[in-house]
């Protein structure tokens, strides 16, 4: 029997236990959604469907149980949105590993800027491989862009007290919808309704650049304290 098979029939027992529930297949994944489901008892349910998942088949496969928003998902270890980020930015051809030397970008072919946006607990993978490929430019050296950074952004939605491994976040898809439209040229700061957070220098608050210009402040600050 497959790793499919075997999670389908526990997603099954649980979906017929749980009132508004439902299962969807995917082509290397399977999902039990219950956001349908009387909220509390269907975080209940999840929990211990995830145990339940994590004893069996997470013991036989190379699977993991990932919990999303009012779901649970089991794919193979080696298919998530970190591995395919990580493709999309460094390989060539997306579709072969980038254990490949030969399907690696040179430098000069990464691209120049990297939005990176989600709300999920699946999307800490994204937001983690997009880390690991600045963090190895760092220790290459590469140069930076005139900014002093790669133009990578890893961006969360939502509260800003959120675990994360992104490095900014917006507090809704408002905030989304504004941001993307003042990138493309095709939103002002007048027309966003005052959706997005900006310090007072015009940083997007929280966002890097504005942490950077905080530092650089304090440490102007100081210099002036102490001449």
């Amino acid at each position: 029997m497959s790793w499919q098979k075997e999670v389908e029939e526990i997603f099954g027992y649980y979906t017929e236990r749980t009132p508004g529930s439902f299962i969807e297949k995917k082509k290397v994944a399977v999902t039990w959604h219950y956001r349908k489901s009387d909220p509390d008892f269907g975080i209940f349910q999840a929990a211990k469907c995830k145990d339940h998942l994590i004893n069996t088949v997470a013991k036989k496969y190379q699977v993991e149980v990932m919990t999303g928003k009012a779901n649970l998902e089991v794919r193979p270890n080696f298919v998530n949105k970190g591995e395919i980020v990580k493709r999309l930015v460094l390989a060539r051809n997306p579709v072969e590993s980038t254990t490949n030397n030969n399907n690696l970008r040179n430098f000069e072919e990464l691209p120049d800027f990297i939005l990176c946006l989600g709300d999920d607990t699946t999307d800490e993978d994204m937001f983690k491989s997009l880390n690991k490929v600045e963090s190895d430019l760092i220790n290459d050296n590469r140069e930076t862009n005139e900014f002093k950074n790669y133009g990578i952004y890893p961006v969360t939605v939502g509260p800003a007290n959120k675990e994360t491994a992104a490095k900014a976040y917006l507090s809704d898809p408002s905030q989304v919808l504004d941001t993307l439209g003042l990138l493309v040229g095709q939103v002002s700061l007048f027309e966003t309704g005052g959706s997005v957070e900006l310090d007072d220098r015009g940083h997007l608050l929280n966002g890097e650049s504005s942490m950077i210009s905080q530092a650089n402040r304090k440490a102007y600050q100081k210099a002036r304290e102490q001449s």
